[in-house]
This record gives structure tokens, C-alpha cells and sequence, in this order.
């Protein structure tokens, strides 16, 4: 549930990004077929995109994916924690876990709602209904009950009372939603709302979309000759009628001044068609946003060696705290550093914390406490192929570090920023060049003990070599 939710989370942020500059740049165009595709490519688009994950698109120097999956990952976690704790603490389910059951719950009434609201068009068209008659695709159903005239699917619904008098312009009307398979986007779309069914938007681009059907029908209706005077009067007289169906296509659709306004609006210049491409850079930030930093494989058996050299069994194990990484924790046994690396240690001046047993003595106890560990942002292989990135930067700039290494430790704050920076063993100039890797750093995922934010330092291996 805590997924779906999370799903439900960024379908809304790619809604929100791809729908507001079409309010801005195409809704008062007359480009009525293509502004209908651009809209459901919107939503089409707002399904699909939370579920892509292009790791190439992201690099380890982009601020803003590492920003949304901090985000995205803190809500994950706390799902996570509150599992935890119900097993091990307390049985009180978190506000996520509330949150969720509340977004299912919506989900599965909108649904319903609009099964319902299905079944009910299918007994009004065939209730009340005088006479049938087929019309090329369409299957006519006159009523003898005063009836507003609609449309779903290949039915038309229309009384004997409008037949008489309008019955070719309306006929003309619903016909064009039929052509047009515009009964189709109605459920295509009330997929998205019950997907999004908390969120406004989704119900202001439905509005959209029924309108620019209206606009396509009324359109296809002027092109069979029919005159715009009459037409229009047609429809003022109309819209005093009953009220609209939830699935239904309407002839006297609720907006009529918009309709009237871009029956008479001049046409759009074919130039201004451009503007639809604003979809593909925007496109491309959601996909930049939701991509995962991927492990820079050039350097992959280097990450490796690390990994081994820097983890060993600790005498209480807490498997699913200990990451798989050059990182490692400073509870962690570091391995021993060659004679000459100590003696540069030695050397340091006591604004550097130099001392292995001093950092487990001071934090040792702060991070066996800890329920979940600090995390960089996309994991361990994000933080591998951020630190490779930056050490070839540095030996490119300055081969004097080379083949060398330093054990730098580091403070995680509540609020993810980094500061305590300082030499645990090896190599003082490594350990500059290490430190100003770390100053880079995004924020990280904070850790936490039983739900609660808490602060924590963290040893990390920077090994000088390109290998």
C-alpha cells in the first residue's frame, strides 16, 4: 500500500509539471485534435513515468534528483521503521501507514462510483426508449421522455421531442463523439482520476478534456454546413436542459460561452503548434528526477577490493544495518594501516582526530542504537560512483595522491547536510583531497532510532587509485 501511495505521489508531481504549461500555451488554441492527443499523452505519461527508471540520465553531480529521492526514500523509510516498531514495540500504525489505507479506500470507492455510474447510463439508454435505429456505426435511441440528448460509447440518446425540429444537427453532434472515440478517453481518464483521485489537477485536465471534445464535435458539426447562427442558438437553448451524465458526452454541455467563443474564435497560426514540444523537455526533468544513480562500472573491481579490505565480522552483527560499501560504520574494525601512512597520522596537528579507538570510543555506542543507519542518497552504489568520480577528478588534477589512501570520518546531521570531518588513519594529504569529496556530498538520508531523527557519523575508505 505504502508503494502505491508513493506511486500515486509522483504520478501527481509529472501531472502537475506536464499539465500547467498546457493551461498557459494551447488551451485557448483551436487546435482541438491535437490539444485532445497532448491530454492524453499527459496522462498516459503521468501512469507511466513513476515506473521509469533510466539510471544514465542521472550522475552523482545532480542536485535535484538526489533532493526528490531524499524525499521519496524518507517516506519509504518511515514506512519501514513503523513496520519495525509494530513488531517489536507497539502495535500504533503510522500516519503513512493511515495515509495509504485512506488512498486505497478512495481508490476503490471512485471506482465503484463510476461502475455504478456505468450501469446507470445503460439503463437510461435503454429505458424509456420509443424506437432504435441504426445509423452507420451508431445505434439511435428515441425516447419519449424529455430527455437531454447524449451520447456513450456507439449509443445516441435523443427524445422525439428534440428529434422533430434538431434532430440532424444533434444527431451531427453526437455522431462526431462517436467518430472520435471519445467515450474512450472518458474511461481512459477516469483510470487516472481514481489513480489521482485526492488531487485537483486530475479533475481540472478531466474538465479540459471534455471540452475540447465539445469543441472537436461542434467543430465537425459547422464542416457539414450547418449554420453557425442557428447552431449556436441550438445550443443556448439546449444548455437550459437537464443535467449531464457522469460518462456521457453531452450536447448541451455546461460550458457553453467557451464554445460559442471558439466557434467564433479565428484559427490558431499552424505555427503556434510548436508549443506542444514543451512536452519533451519536461519529459525529460521527470525522467532526470525519478532516475537512480547507476555504479560507474569502470571502477567496479576497485570498489570491491575496498569493500573487502574495509569489512569485517562485528561482535554483536546487525546484518540489516551493516552496508554492503566502501563505507563503512565506525563501530566497524578498520584494517591496519602500513607503518609510513601511521607515522603521517602521527604528524598531524591536533585539529585533526587521528585516532581509530578515539571515534569508536566517542560514537561507538551512538550508532549500536541507532534503528537505521545514515544513508547517501540512491545507496551504496551511488555513493561508490560519486567517491570514483571525484578521486579520478583529483588524480587528473593532482598525481602526488596516487596509490595513496585515508580513512575520513564524517557527522550526518539530522537535516542530511555533512560537517566533523576529520582523519581517522592514513595519508594527511589523501585525507585533504578526501575531505573536500566529502564537502561535496549531497545530503544524506539521516538516521534514525525508532522513527525519530537522530545524528551519526560515518567512516568512509577513499582509496587514491585508478586502476
Amino acid at each position: 500500500m505504502i508503494t502505491l501511495l508513493i506511486y500515486s505521489i509522483k504520478s501527481a508531481l509529472v501531472l502537475a509539471l506536464l499539465y500547467l504549461p498546457y493551461t498557459l500555451m494551447l488551451r485557448q488554441e483551436s487546435f482541438f485534435r491535437m490539444n485532445r492527443i497532448t491530454l492524453l499523452t499527459i496522462l498516459m505519461l503521468a501512469l507511466v513515468l513513476p515506473m521509469v527508471d533510466i539510471p544514465s540520465l542521472a550522475t552523482p553531480e545532480q542536485p535535484v534528483v538526489y533532493e526528490m529521492q531524499h524525499r521519496i526514500m524518507l517516506m519509504t523509510q518511515e514506512a519501514e521503521m513503523t513496520t519495525k516498531s509494530l513488531a517489536a514495540t507497539t502495535r500504533t500504525i503510522s500516519w503513512l501507514g493511515i495515509l495509504a489505507i485512506v488512498y486505497i479506500i478512495g481508490v476503490i470507492l471512485t471506482l465503484l462510483i463510476r461502475l455504478w455510474q456505468f450501469f446507470k447510463i445503460g439503463k437510461i439508454i435503454r429505458g424509456g426508449c420509443l424506437w432504435t435505429d441504426k445509423s452507420g456505426k451508431a445505434t439511435i435511441y428515441c425516447h419519449i421522455d424529455d430527455v437531454a440528448p447524449f451520447s456513450w460509447m456507439r449509443s445516441i440518446v435523443i427524445s422525439e421531442k428534440d428529434y422533430k425540429p434538431y434532430g440532424r444537427e444533434i444527431l451531427l453532434h453526437e455522431k462526431a463523439h462517436i467518430l472520435n472515440l471519445h467515450s474512450m478517453d472518458i474511461l481512459f481518464l477516469t483510470l487516472v482520476e481514481a489513480v489521482q483521485w485526492w488531487n485537483p489537477i486530475a479533475y481540472m485536465l478531466g474538465h479540459s478534456l471534455r471540452d475540447v471534445h465539445e469543441y472537436e464535435a461542434d467543430d465537425y458539426v459547422l464542416h457539414q454546413g450547418v449554420s453557425l447562427q442557428n447552431y449556436q442558438a441550438l445550443l443556448v437553448k439546449k444548455s437550459l436542459a437537464n443535467t449531464s451524465y457522469a460518462f456521457a458526452n453531452n450536447f448541451n454541455h455546461s460550458l457553453i460561452k467557451k464554445r460559442i467563443y471558439m466557434m467564433n474564435h479565428p484559427k490558431s497560426n499552424p505555427w503556434l503548434r510548436s508549443k506542444v514540444l514543451y512536452i519533451l523537455p519536461a519529459t525529460l526533468v521527470v525522467l532526470t528526477v525519478f532516475a537512480t544513480p547507476k555504479l560507474n562500472e569502470k571502477v567496479g573491481e576497485i570498489v570491491e577490493r575496498v569493500e573487502k579490505a574495509t569489512e569485517k565480522p562485528q561482535p554483536s552483527p546487525q546484518p540489516e544495518q551493516q552496508p554492503e560499501s566502501i563505507a563503512t560504520p565506525v563501530v566497524a574494525d578498520l584494517p591496519s594501516a602500513e607503518p609510513e601512512e601511521k607515522q603521517g597520522v602521527e604528524e598531524e596537528s591536533t585539529d585533526i582526530l587521528s585516532s581509530e579507538d578515539y571515534v569508536n570510543d566517542v560514537y561507538g555506542d551512538e550508532y549500536n542504537n541507532l534503528t537505521q543507519p545514515p544513508e547517501f542518497p540512491g545507496g551504496m552504489s551511488a555513493l561508490r560512483a560519486f567517491v570514483q568520480l571525484h578521486v579520478a577528478q583529483v588524480l587528473e588534477d593532482d598525481a602526488s595522491v596516487a596509490g595513496k589512501r585515508a580513512y575520513v570520518q564524517f557527522r550526518i546531521k539530522k537535516d542530511g547536510t555533512i560537517d566533523d570531518i576529520g582523519l581517522v588513519r592514513g595519508d594527511r594529504e589523501a585525507y585533504h583531497e578526501a575531505a573536500k569529496i566529502v564537502e561535496q556530498m549531497p545530503k544524506w538520508i539521516p538516521a534514525r532510532r525508532f522513527g525519530d531523527l537522530e545524528d551519526a557519523h560515518f567512516v568512509l575508505a577513499v582509496d587514491f587509485n585508478n586502476d
